[in-house]
């Protein structure tokens, strides 16, 4: 969540940072214009400035893949167009006043616009960078002059990109805090072996060498047979190191849960910081029995459905229900997001159909998918528990 809400924080301020700097051009493109006489040849950049709003409004109203690509491209070509109008009117802007010029092309740092993943948003904000250092030496050689990019663009990539790096290494250190619940219910096993042992060797001690002890102290002369005979078999029983075997036996439980929860509780983490808010509901309490591969199959899958909620749904949140019978481990991954219709996906999107169904179909267990178009997705996932797993390409139940 934290994740979340700072990402879409620095790309919806530095959207309005670059319709604010737009804006605030105008005037300053009027006044440059008008103080160095050509007045009547500053509608070409005024018209390209308002081109790169329309650019902005389309990519902060309709975010995607689609519109910031749009606007990149889009906006360069407008950036070459403002670029080439005003050195082709006053060759001097070159020289004096770069900071007029390169705005448009400082803007295209920003172009990470409403991206949720801040290593995404980096990369776009490099993109965006590297193609206002284009813009500016495509005017140059179309104009003739020299070279003169500016520093705009630099300062606005490293503010840009820097926020998030810093989410980045965030991210990063946040991930070691995550529990490894493997671990910790492997020292629990440990330290009930150990409180276990210390029981026994109180009891066996109790039992033999005080019980002996009061014995020879309470004895009015020599040792009979009987007593001799005691003696030595508990001298056997403390030589013996079957007592210490048995405490030395883990309890009955199911280690593979914990892992399994610990892989579960990664994969949630991972998705928050990548910007999808994600709650687990459900059976917390009771024991996941499945087999190793059907755990690790069953992680992938799960993955596979939150990245589809990532990349389609259009939502910030999602949530997985858990489930657990004496036969079956269900998961049910459900979005509120903008849903789909199942049967209009085209046959050669394996998404899935390769990543999930068939997948979980190799452990003999099913997948469900209920959507409807503006009403969200829910994807049902079981696998039979690990007694009742099937064989890979046994018929599975539906």
């Amino acid at each position: 969540m934290a994740s979340n809400i700072l990402v879409t924080a620095i790309s919806r301020g530095a959207w309005a940072v670059s319709v604010a700097l737009m804006l605030l051009t105008i005037p300053i493109v009027i006044d440059v214009a008008v103080d160095r006489g050509f007045a009547d040849r500053v509608w070409l950049p005024l018209l390209c400035i308002v081109g790169l709003l329309v650019l902005l409004g389309v990519s902060g109203w309709q975010p995607s893949t689609r519109t910031r690509l749009l606007y990149v491209l889009g906006g360069a070509a407008l950036a070459i167009v403002y670029e080439v109008a005003l050195l082709s009117a006053d060759a001097s802007l070159n020289d004096d006043a770069s900071f007029v010029l390169n705005r448009p092309a400082m803007i295209l740092a920003f172009a990470g616009v409403s991206t949720l993943r801040p290593l995404v948003g980096a990369a776009w904000s490099l993109a965006g960078y590297l193609l206002s250092f284009a813009v500016s030496a495509v005017a140059s050689a179309v104009t003739g002059l020299a070279f003169v990019p500016g520093w705009g663009p630099t300062i606005a990539f490293v503010v840009y990109a820097g926020c998030y790096l810093a989410l980045i290494a965030v991210r990063a250190n946040q991930d070691k805090q995550v529990p490894d619940l493997a671990r910790l219910e492997e020292d629990t096993r440990r330290l009930a072996i150990e409180n276990q042992f210390e029981q026994r060797a109180a009891a066996i001690v109790h039992d033999t060498v005080l019980s002996d002890l009061t014995a020879i102290m309470n004895a009015n002369g020599p040792l009979d047979e009987r007593a001799r005979a005691r003696f030595r078999a508990d001298v056997a029983t403390l030589s013996d190191s079957a007592w210490l075997r048995e405490s030395a036996e883990p309890p009955v439980v199911a280690p593979l849960d914990a892992v399994l929860r610990n892989a579960l509780e990664t994969l949630v983490s991972d998705f928050q910081w990548r910007g999808l808010s994600v709650d687990v509901t459900g059976d917390s309490h009771e024991v996941i029995r499945v087999s190793p591969e059907a755990a690790s199959s069953l992680v992938l899958a799960v993955r596979a459905c939150l990245d589809n909620v990532l990349d389609h749904a259009q939502t910030g949140s999602a949530e997985l229900v858990i489930s657990t019978t004496p036969r079956a481990v269900t998961i049910m991954v459900i979005d509120h997001g903008v849903g789909f219709d199942p049967l209009a996906v085209a046959g050669d999107r394996l998404g899935l159909r390769a990543s999930v169904t068939a997948r979980i179909r190799s452990h003999g267990g099913s997948v469900r998918v209920w959507s409807t178009p503006g009403s969200g997705t829910s994807v049902l996932i079981s696998v039979p528990a690990a007694e009742f797993e099937q064989p890979s390409g046994a018929p599975h139940v539906s």
